[in-house]
């Protein structure tokens, strides 16, 4: 898989005089000093890089939460996909993805993801797409053994601009485990976004992410993060 993406780096090179780049960047920042003292930061980074019927692109998240000076959060998620286009409305994919959750028991997790896209809808206005795929995970743990396992994906994401500055987004993705079937997992995140000016908005959002076998040591099955952030669009 390695090899892969090293054939691929080598052919944007070559390409890149004729690459359509975008990127997003987020970030949020909420502080309490007093009687309370918080501080959560939460940063989040997306890039494209399209040519002809190609489209690379990476994503990266972070986020930290301290209270009272204790780390109560730390989360990372990195990753770098490659998509290409076979019709109008249909394109294969594969992926890697790096993960860290201290909260969540695992140190390392090293995602690998290949299947196909289909565009259901596809309009200046809406824009309504399903995924289905393979899942191979390698988790290394601080607490118990590491693990591999087997996984489908299925994902469907819908995005709809309502008027010139408002628009809202929602996925869900569902992940049965073929190795272990009682460790299934879900995620799905709803986020409405409203335009400030031509390059920034702000976002608001609910992302849920649910383990239904969570490591050892873990006393709860579901996560919930809610974060308001400004965002920069080019």
């Amino acid at each position: 898989m390695k090899a892969i993406f090293l054939l691929i780096i080598m052919f944007i090179l070559v390409e890149s005089a004729r690459a359509q780049i975008t990127n997003e960047s987020e970030a949020g920042l909420a502080s309490a000093n007093g009687n309370t003292k918080t501080q959560t930061f939460n940063f989040k980074q997306s890039n494209t890089y399209t040519w002809r019927d190609n489209v690379l692109a990476f994503k990266g998240r972070y986020l930290n939460a301290k209270a009272g000076g204790v780390e109560t959060a730390r989360y990372l998620d990195s990753g770098l996909r490659y998509e290409r286009k076979l019709t109008a409305h249909r394109n294969i994919f594969v992926g890697e993805t790096y993960q860290q959750d201290k909260f969540a028991n695992y140190q390392n997790r090293y995602i690998t993801d290949i299947g196909g896209k289909q565009f259901f809808m596809q309009s200046e206005e809406t824009k309504f797409f399903g995924e289905l795929g393979y899942r191979y995970m390698k988790e290394e743990r601080f607490i118990g053994r590491s693990v591999t396992s087997n996984y489908g994906r299925a994902y469907t994401e819908w995005e709809n601009k309502w008027n010139e500055n408002f628009s809202t987004k929602y996925w869900v993705e569902y992940l049965p485990n073929f190795t272990e079937p009682n460790d299934w997992q879900a995620n799905t995140e709803l986020s409405l976004s409203v335009v400030m000016t031509k390059i920034l908005s702000l976002k608001s959002g609910v992302l849920v992410r649910y383990d239904h076998l969570p490591a050892p040591g873990i006393a709860y099955k579901e996560d919930t993060l809610v974060t308001t952030a400004f965002v920069a669009k080019f």
